[in-house]
């Protein structure tokens, strides 16, 4: 802020110039009363003179003078028949003439001589007295009046210079009590405007003390303000941020204008393809028109999104579009996995079911009656419903996994006594498909906290998958080692058909079974590998599986050597 501008110097100067008005006119007014008084003092002198010397010239009726009566008076000229009689004859001339040069009519004028000083002439016509033109004049010099008006014009001066001086000391003092606290205002508000919210003290009880106060009022009521609403943007913040779904709110022109981290999240995945954003765009901008919401599904990334769009107005007033965007994969997943469930467990019941019904049939109505075609019909309803028992046992395993009925029994354990079970429980098996199971574990005893019972089913499962996928002479590796970060590594490894990589992804998926023409002898239900997976979270471990098409399929299962319970 310039000088200028100042409130400070707006009413310095206002007063100064009210006060130097003030002055100039008291001063004018009082020089020209005091120069008239002092003119007509005069005046009236000579007017008292003149008639003094009226009765004398009357009483005596002469005009000489030489006269007793009228030697002794000072500044007389006496004008008789066109000649004048003076005393001082140079004086009295230059003011005749200048008289007459003047063709002045008053009784009473003011006249300069050559050296510009000033006379009061004051005339008294005898003319009705005397037989000729006679005039008495009698005149003074106003230098003594002039030089007391200079004297007294110089006091005046002086005079309103010292209450110049003393009125801007004193408006100083004024425009600082005034001025002070305003600039105190002027400075807290500035702080307000910043965030610091201090409080003014209170001097006066005028205007300006009942300005400070409003101001004190206003800045709590600020502050209360921004704390409540920065207690619920904070709370906003804190409960939008923790939500799951995206939340994006855009204007009426489709321009972002706020979005929780979810919903930047996926604001900058819509980005990415310029076409389909663009749509989106124009939709929005549609939306915002309307009074109705919209409800939109999107597939994006192996995502299924639940698009809830609702316009905002205000006043009916348009401001913008609230997007709601959440992610339905689960529950899209969650359906799937019901339906492909109930489709899986009615083709798996099925066929059996078909199988144990139709052989049964023709073991009733004798169609079959060779002792060694009855004998194959009765193997083949055991294994078919040897195949329903242990489909219906593992859903019923499943059923109690998802509803965590399952209990485990973790301890520290010897993990080669259990591969030397499973060695030689499968011995018979692998001489009767011709492959080589080989186990490699470390040289020191492998001892780690295990479900006995469970990781038993867990590799149960993995080596009877590796027997139906590989042929004969194919080799069938358990490898085991510790690893440095605190992980026991177990690796089952077959020289199978593989599996494609495209189906890796699904095969720890319910009722996934890879091409039946892959296998050999018994097909698997598809759950097998669903239980090994929930089986090996529960440990707190993982398992992944790697495969090439005709080389073989490698899982690879990783157990803390410590588990933290």
């Amino acid at each position: 802020m310039s000088f200028f501008s100042s409130v400070v110097t707006k009413l310095w100067f206002t007063i100064l110039m009210i006060v130097t008005t003030v002055l100039i006119i008291f001063s004018l007014i009082l020089s020209f009363y005091f120069r008239n008084y002092a003119l007509s003092t005069t005046e009236d002198q000579l007017e008292t003179e003149l008639t003094r010397i009226e009765n004398v010239v009357l009483s005596n009726h002469t005009l000489d003078l030489n006269d007793a009566y009228l030697a002794a008076e000072e500044n007389l000229i006496i004008y008789s028949d066109g000649t004048f009689i003076a005393g001082d004859n140079e004086i009295a001339e230059e003011i005749y003439n200048e008289m007459i040069s003047e063709n002045l009519a008053s009784s009473t004028f003011i006249v300069n001589d050559i050296n510009e000083r000033e006379f009061m002439v004051k005339v008294s016509d005898l003319s009705e007295y005397f037989e000729s033109d006679t005039a008495i004049i009698k005149y003074d010099n106003l230098d003594r009046v002039n030089q007391s008006y200079m004297t007294v014009l110089i006091i005046l001066i002086i005079s309103a210079a010292v209450l110049f001086l003393i009125t801007t000391f004193f408006a100083f003092f004024l425009i600082s009590r005034i001025t002070k606290p305003l600039i105190a205002l002027k400075n807290a508000s500035f702080k307000t405007a910043g965030g610091k919210y201090n409080q003014l003290k209170v001097t006066s009880r005028d205007e300006i003390g009942e300005l400070t106060l409003a101001f004190n009022k206003m800045n709590d009521n600020i502050k209360n303000t921004i704390s409540e609403l920065t207690h619920e943007k904070n709370l906003r913040e804190t409960v939008f941020s923790s939500l799951s779904n995206g939340i994006i709110y855009f204007n009426t022109s489709a321009e972002l204008v706020y979005s929780n981290d979810k919903g930047r999240w996926y604001f900058e995945q819509f980005q990415q393809n310029e076409e389909a954003f663009g749509q989106f765009k124009d939709m929005l901008k549609d939306i915002s028109k309307t009074d109705e919401p919209h409800l939109e599904s999107l597939d994006m990334n192996d995502q299924h999104l639940q698009v809830a769009m609702s316009p905002v107005k205000s006043s009916e007033e348009e401001n913008g579009v609230t997007v709601l965007i959440r992610d339905i994969t689960d529950e899209y997943n969650t359906e799937k996995m019901r339906t492909d469930f109930i489709s899986s467990v009615s083709h798996e019941l099925k066929t059996p079911m078909v199988m144990l019904s139709g052989y049964s049939e023709a073991l009733l109505d004798d169609i079959v009656t060779e002792p060694d075609e009855v004998k194959e019909m009765v193997s083949i309803i055991k294994d078919e419903s040897d195949r329903m028992n242990k489909l219906v046992n593992e859903l019923l395993i499943i059923a109690r996994m998802d509803s965590d009925e399952v209990l485990y029994d973790i301890t520290p354990q010897d993990f080669n006594i259990l591969l030397e079970e499973l060695q030689q429980r499968f011995s018979f098996e692998m001489r009767d498909n011709e492959l080589t199971l080989e186990i490699n574990i470390p040289a020191d005893t492998v001892v780690f906290p295990f479900d006995y019972d469970k990781l038993n089913q867990v590799f149960t499962n993995l080596i009877d998958n590796a027997i139906r996928y590989t042929k004969a002479g194919g080799v069938i590796t358990i490898n085991v080692s510790r690893e440095d970060d605190g992980y026991i590594t177990v690796e089952v490894k077959d020289t199978g058909t593989g599996i494609k990589r495209e189906n890796l992804k699904h095969i720890f998926e319910r009722f996934y079974k890879a091409d039946e023409a892959r296998t050999r002898g018994k097909h698997g239900t598809g759950l097998g590998l669903y239980i090994v997976s929930n089986i090996i979270t529960n440990h707190d471990g993982t398992i992944t599986a790697d495969s090439l098409v005709g080389e073989g399929t490698t899982f690879t299962i990783k157990l803390p050597e410590n588990r933290k319970e």
